[in-house]
């Protein structure tokens, strides 16, 4: 069996990838196997790569399928196939000294552990310095110095260790018996999985070297051009709440614990830029409302840094939170950042009607910083407050000014078409009027001529077919009147 399986996730570190992979392939321990996975490299780092694995033939070549997948679903692939008796992790951009995994390998051995740790030195790219750090040298768990611990005996530490994968080893048989994973799809995800090994783990030791070169403040590295994937850090969050919730010590430590969680969402907050505010807040003031802690649990967090926006993201919206920021921070200079965010928020609430201002407000910016470098402090924030004011006066009376205007125009075109709709709607009954008199004088006519056809054939039939009874009526007629002069002779004579 192998000794050691290391998992190396790359994309596009070109730069970098050569001196990480030299770093490991001239590890003083041999028997090592080194997993390579190409998560989409876009640069030369795919041939670089396929260039060591020509030479060393313990270098496996992997990739994550032409998709970008992100370094979880990386790490997972090489776990799947890793043989190795223990695991290491290395980023693509970082380095190790030659000895670190034999020396990490025998410390693991000498107390079949579960896992084991080492401190790691910083390097800032930018400034092209080293320097110690009490978190990563795993200063917190000092006490713990050439013995075995559990996680129940370092409950007490447990929320200051250094949770990230490359300054430790990890037995393979342990991480298969309780199978666990990253979280695929996410940055950050090195916080659920360390404490889901930790508290599972048994047996845990420490090598009290600093071995491990981790590089910060590099271009284009994961943390630095995440995007949207800022809001990782609250999922991976709700992930590491649950997993402690489960810890044999959960009860016992559950306010440190509540203070650490909420001051760690709540610090990456501080660290945003402007453009994700607002839906890390909605997601945050989600999260703390779902931790439903009664008053003596809130009370508990009163020795967090950030009790006071604790209780405030509880009770008041995205905009009532900043105004309380501006309060708060009227004596600092936390107010000033606080306030150019509440300006951007006044001008994103009516950038519908002033679009054509933003010219305007990007100069205004650039001479308030050109003024802010040449004022103290509290003259800045003074002319701040005046700027501010004036500004958002003159914006209101351009919004009434503008709507006057409208309805004023509104209200002419309303007028115009009244008096349109009217003279059409007289217009449409003068012609509608005289159709219908034109439609009664032919039905006139044509009935009169109807009738006196009528009345034609009537005395024509008349004229023809009573003669005889005339003539009979008129000699009924003389014989009724010769009866009357018989019957006035009788009576006569």
């Amino acid at each position: 069996m192998t000794k050691l399986s290391i998992i190396i996730p790359y994309r596009n570190v070109e730069s970098y990838i050569s001196k990480c992979l030299t770093s490991v392939i001239y590890q003083t321990i041999k028997d090592i196997e080194i997993i390579c996975i190409d998560d989409s490299s876009e640069d030369g780092s795919k041939e670089i790569v396929k260039q060591y694995a020509d030479r060393d033939d313990r270098i496996m070549l992997m990739n994550t399928g032409g998709v970008v997948s992100g370094q979880s679903y990386a790490r997972n692939l090489g776990l799947e196939v890793a043989s190795g008796e223990y695991i290491g992790f290395v980023d693509s951009d970082d380095w190790v000294e030659l000895d670190m995994f034999e020396k990490m390998y025998n410390k693991a051995k000498s107390a079949d552990a579960d896992i084991t740790m080492c401190g790691a030195m910083l390097y800032d790219d930018k400034k092209q310095e080293f320097y110690n750090d009490d978190y990563y040298s795993l200063k917190p768990l000092e006490k713990f110095a050439d013995t075995v611990f559990s996680p129940d005996d370092s409950k007490d530490e447990i929320l200051n260790i250094n949770v990230v994968l490359w300054n430790k080893i990890y037995k393979r048989e342990f991480l298969e018996q309780t199978k666990i994973k990253f979280q695929s799809g996410y940055i950050y995800e090195d916080m659920p999985f360390f404490f889901d090994t930790y508290l599972k783990a048994k047996r845990i030791n420490i090598l009290w070297e600093n071995l491990y070169y981790y590089r910060q403040n590099r271009r284009y590295s994961t943390m630095q051009n995440s995007d949207k994937k800022v809001y990782d850090r609250i999922d991976m969050s709700k992930l590491t709440y649950e997993i402690l919730k489960k810890a044999n010590f959960f009860e016992e430590k559950q306010d440190e614990i509540h203070r650490w969680i909420i001051d760690d969402i709540f610090h990456r907050y501080t660290l945003l830029e402007d453009k994700y505010y607002e839906e890390y807040y909605k997601r945050m003031r989600e999260f703390f409302i779902s931790l439903n802690l009664n008053d003596k649990q809130k009370e508990a967090l009163r020795t967090g840094y950030c009790c006071d926006e604790f209780d405030n993201i509880l009770e008041r919206d995205y905009y009532g939170f900043w105004n309380f920021l501006i309060e708060k921070y009227k004596t600092s200079n936390k107010r000033i950042k606080a306030a150019e965010h509440k300006c951007n928020l006044d001008i994103k609430a009516i950038k519908d009607y002033l679009e054509q201002y933003k010219k305007e407000a990007a100069e205004d910016k650039a001479k308030a910083v050109e003024w802010w470098e040449n004022f103290s402090k509290e003259e800045r924030i003074k002319e701040v407050n005046r700027r501010l004011d004036e500004q958002y006066n003159y914006l209101e009376s351009k919004k009434q000014s503008e709507m006057n205007s409208l309805y004023d125009e509104f209200n002419q075109k309303m007028v115009t078409q009244e008096y349109e709709l009217k003279r059409w709607q007289a217009e449409s009954l003068r012609q509608q009027k005289e159709k219908l008199v034109a439609d009664y004088e032919w039905k006139l006519e044509a009935q009169r001529q109807h009738y006196m056809k009528a009345l034609e054939q009537q005395k024509y039939y008349y004229e023809n077919n009573f003669l005889p009874v005339k003539i009979l009526l008129k000699v009924c007629k003389k014989s009724e009147q010769l009866k009357n002069k018989l019957k006035k002779l009788i009576k006569k004579n």
